[in-house]
This record gives structure tokens, C-alpha cells and sequence, in this order.
């Protein structure tokens, strides 16, 4: 019966999540949204089952993950703007070096602060996990991305030899 509540419970809340994150992404065309919601439930699914979580830490890890995931996702999309910015800059023939320099500024400052919230949210999860869980952590992490990686580029070759 717990195991029927926690995954009664994780469904509702991830649900509450993917709605609220959805108004908060309007600037995102629907496939991209709809991709990154899908591996979002999915990772966090996984999490749950990988890690064995409990009601009372998914409770409090899930909210963190939510808007730890939501600031990402904000960060990834103005790196994105910045890095379409430097391809027409690079188009450009007439460019000097000093616009160069500011836009993979600009771009090194979006990729820190990508990296300096998912170490955030490591140091959150961590405290909230035992020393098995974050171990297992690890290997899960390591493997979700790896696996997801690979999946990609499967439907990315997929999507070639259709063309």
C-alpha cells in the first residue's frame, strides 16, 4: 500500500509540476517543451525507483528538483539565443574582435551558471540522501545520461536515413 501511495503521490505532484512549468516556457516551440517535460518525468520516475526514495523525501526533494529543472531550463534557452547571436555574428564578414570576445563571454557566463545550479542542486540532494542512496545516485545519474545520449543519437540517425 505505501508503494501504491508514493507513485500516487509522485504522479500528482509531477503533474502539478509539468502544468506549472508549461506557463513558464511559452517562449519554447510545443515538441521542445513536450521533450524536455517527457525526460523530466521520465528522470525523475527513474530517480524515485532508483533511489528508493521515501513520501517524506520525495516531499522535500521534489520541489527542489522542479525548480532547480525550471531555472535550467531558462539558462539553456538564453545560451541558446546567445549561441544563434555569435552564428550570425560569425556570418558576418565585417565583425571585430571586441563583439567576438563579448558574445563567448556571454556564453561562458550561461554555461557557468548552468553548471553552478546543477552543482546546487546536487549539494541539496545529497543532504537529503543517505550515503547508499547517494551512491546510487551517482551510478544512476551515469547511466541516465549515457542512456539518454545514446537514445538520441539512435532517433537522430533514424531521422537521417529518413531524410
Amino acid at each position: 500500500m505505501k508503494k501504491r501511495e508514493l507513485v500516487s503521490f509522485l504522479f500528482i505532484f509531477i503533474l502539478f509540476g509539468l502544468i506549472s512549468g508549461v506557463w513558464g516556457q511559452e517562449h519554447l516551440p510545443r515538441e521542445k517543451k513536450n521533450v524536455r517535460e517527457n525526460i523530466f518525468v521520465l528522470r525523475t520516475l527513474r530517480m524515485t525507483q532508483a533511489l528508493d526514495l521515501t513520501e517524506a523525501q520525495t516531499a522535500v526533494i521534489f520541489p527542489e528538483l522542479n525548480r532547480a529543472e525550471k531555472e535550467k531550463a531558462a539558462l539553456q534557452a538564453e545560451l541558446g539565443r546567445e549561441i544563434k547571436e555569435l552564428r550570425q555574428l560569425i556570418k558576418n564578414e565585417k565583425v571585430e574582435d571586441k563583439e567576438f570576445e563579448n558574445r563567448v563571454t556571454k556564453i561562458m557566463n550561461c554555461r557557468e551558471k548552468i553548471r553552478l545550479r546543477e552543482e546546487d542542486f546536487e549539494k541539496f540532494l545529497f543532504g537529503q540522501l543517505t550515503s547508499n542512496q547517494k551512491a546510487r545516485y551517482i551510478v544512476f545519474n551515469l547511466d541516465f545520461n549515457r542512456g539518454m545520449m545514446e537514445r538520441m543519437g539512435r532517433a537522430r540517425m533514424a531521422g537521417q536515413k529518413n531524410k
